[in-house]
């Protein structure tokens, strides 16, 4: 039988239910701009109804209320997650290229800044006004400047590629930070939760939203994968206590449960780089407790890391690989053969020249200079590389077995990142200089003195160890051989050092301009053929056009790349707009909703509050009036 008094225990169940609901509310709307918060709602059930005996079997309890519980649904986070690396890895694309063009900017007019285009030109313009002039010294000089001026626009286009490299290269470190802060925090916070809901009664709504929120910032900087699942007790069951695994770059783990790991950023020594334009100390991203690379390069890999990384080492898929021919382990030399059209040509190589490090058969290695022979026959080119003999760098010696296995220097990146912009300025420099001074040397050049000049250089490149210059006479950037360590060849010359010929910036009267005198007067072919060298491809050819295409081809390139990460970051924001609204629906705290839900749940007090007014009335008619 019921009690008398149950009727006032079931109200005061509607009671509680609806003040801790008014609570809730009450909650939900201080949050409503916090950022990452759920909304949450109470859980609540109907009582245990009690066994009555009577015809009608059984009375109601009134309501359970079991606990707040956010508003959350996975399948949405995952969507948000998986999209935001996609917008975080073209962000900074879009960023980086925006920068690269304005790097390549030649505007005229009010805002004008001065390129390539305009710099070629006026050196071009004061060729004409010297083979105008051609017996006056003062329009060599002014020639001679303006050829200056091209060298340094390279020298300071090279620079400033290579500040950004170095730029990006400290935005990776600080990425690194970022992901190892995160791991951290998301460790501590599944420690926290576990306590918090070990009575299996409890659960930690606000220490949940905020570990989501660490997973979403988490997502733009690499691909993140999360699962949660409930650990078994000793005897099988299942225990209060769950396992949150956070996994990034293609599955990797770095969170599992209260454990977490570490990345470390380990810079490159000056002999470890893999590519001739490289700044010094490039970070390589690898485990702190397995030392294995974090792999940043692989096709599912997204996020800043990954956008970052394609804009530092991204080669066009043009790094160095082949296969091993021979090891000769007497002389320490490994003889690699490769057949790509970019490792034939000297001029478009992009091999270290003071050493750096190789992978024979996955193992690295490290090597102090290298030679460079091409077959004429069959087109191959085969590189031999003298292994370095300190045992600090190579522990043992290339073991024979070798031969026949793949060898590589770097990644394969397929981005025209910052090495291809590099690459692209060097062998532009190495070609025209080569033409130019071609030309220059000529049998029976003639200078201002009547010297002559044949075999001379014009355009060179300054050594920073010696502090004099490279020695190019007689080389030539066809040549089917090269040998790194005789400091000799156009492979020497880069954007980075491109400069005139020291002696004739100090005496313009030294330059030559003529190969001789034809019925009395000087005939000033020289400067007519060089004048030609700017838009006759027969003489020189940059990617299928003339020589003064070269920045139609490089903003060709950055124009290109920049629209397609404009357009995939425009995609990606947009879809995350879309994904955003769509779980804003589910877990955002809606003003308007709460307003409503504040209304019913007054109510629902306020009834729960005149129920018990009642009851007390008729309590009071039964206790007092009736002599009970």
């Amino acid at each position: 039988m019921a009690s008398t008094f149950m009727g006032l225990n079931i109200s005061y169940s509607g009671l509680v239910a609806s003040n801790a609901a008014l609570n809730t509310t009450a909650n939900n709307i201080a949050n409503v701009e916090t950022v990452g918060y759920s909304r949450q709602i109470i859980n609540q059930t109907a009582a245990d109804a009690m066994r009555a005996f009577a015809s009608y079997g059984c009375i109601g309890a009134g309501v359970d209320t079991l606990g707040a519980e956010r508003v959350r649904d996975v399948y949405y986070d995952e969507k948000y997650w998986n999209n935001n690396s996609k917008l975080g890895e073209f962000d900074k694309k879009s960023y980086y290229c925006a920068v690269i063009e304005n790097y390549l900017r030649d505007e005229r007019g009010t805002n004008e800044v001065k390129g390539f285009s305009t710099i070629f030109s006026e050196m071009h313009t004061a060729l004409d006004s010297l083979s105008n002039h051609a017996d006056e010294a003062d329009y060599a000089l002014q020639f001679i400047g303006k050829a200056g001026n091209l060298c340094e626009y390279f020298n300071i286009l090279y620079n400033n590629f290579q500040k950004m490299q170095t730029d990006v290269n400290d935005e990776i470190a600080i990425k690194v930070d970022e992901i190892n802060s995160v791991a951290q925090q998301i460790a501590l916070l599944n420690k926290q939760i576990n306590m918090v809901e070990a009575n299996g009664t409890t659960v930690a709504n606000d220490l949940r939203d905020k570990r989501d929120l660490l997973v979403d910032q988490l997502s733009a900087v690499v691909d993140v994968q999360c699962e949660e699942r409930t650990i078994a007790s000793r005897d099988g069951s299942e225990a209060n206590i769950k396992e949150y695994t956070v996994m990034i770059a293609g599955g990797q783990t770095l969170v599992s449960g209260n454990d977490y790991r570490q990345l470390d950023c380990v810079p490159r020594a000056s002999w470890q780089k893999a590519n001739q334009n490289d700044v010094d100390g490039l970070y390589d991203v690898r485990w702190k407790d397995t030392g294995m690379d974090l792999g940043i390069g692989a096709q599912n890999v997204r996020g800043e890391l990954k956008g970052l990384f394609e804009m530092r080492d991204g080669n066009n898929d043009e790094a160095f690989h082949g296969t091993i021919q021979s090891v000769d382990g007497i002389n320490r030399t490994v003889t690699i053969k490769t057949t790509a059209d970019y490792l034939t040509d000297i001029s478009k190589c992009t091999l270290p020249l003071t050493g750096g490090q190789i992978t024979l058969s996955g193992e690295r290695y490290y090597y102090d200079s290298f030679t460079m022979e091409v077959d004429e026959e069959t087109g191959a080119a085969y590189y031999t590389f003298k292994i370095a003999e300190e045992t600090s760098k190579n522990p043992t010696m290339v073991p024979s077995s070798y031969a026949g296995k793949s060898a590589h220097i770097g990644e394969q990146v397929d981005y025209q990142g910052i090495p291809y912009y590099l690459e692209q300025m060097n062998e532009w420099v190495r070609d025209y200089a080569y033409h130019f001074n071609e030309i220059y040397g000529v049998e029976n050049a003639t200078d201002l003195n009547g010297n002559t000049h044949e075999g001379a250089i014009f355009f060179t490149g300054d050594n920073s160890v010696t502090g004099g210059q490279f020695l190019l006479n007689g080389s030539s950037v066809y040549d089917k051989s090269f040998d790194s360590s005789k400091n000799t060849g156009y492979y020497m010359l880069t954007a980075g050092n491109f400069n005139v010929e020291k002696s004739i910036q100090n005496d313009a009267t030294t330059m030559a301009t003529h190969t001789g005198v034809v019925d009395g007067v000087a005939k000033y072919d020289i400067l007519d053929n060089l004048k030609d060298l700017s838009t006759n491809k027969d003489r020189m050819v940059f990617r299928g056009c003339s020589a003064q295409s070269f920045l139609i081809c490089l903003m060709g390139d950055s124009g290109l790349n920049a629209n397609s990460a404009n357009s995939f970051q425009e995609i990606y924001a947009n879809i995350e707009e879309s994904i955003a609204n769509s779980r804003f629906s589910v877990s955002g705290v809606d003003s308007d909703e709460e307003a409503a839900n504040m209304i019913k749940f007054q109510n629902a007090y306020n009834l729960a509050s005149k129920m018990i007014s009642v009851l007390n009335s008729c309590y009071d008619r039964l206790i007092t009036q009736t002599g009970v």
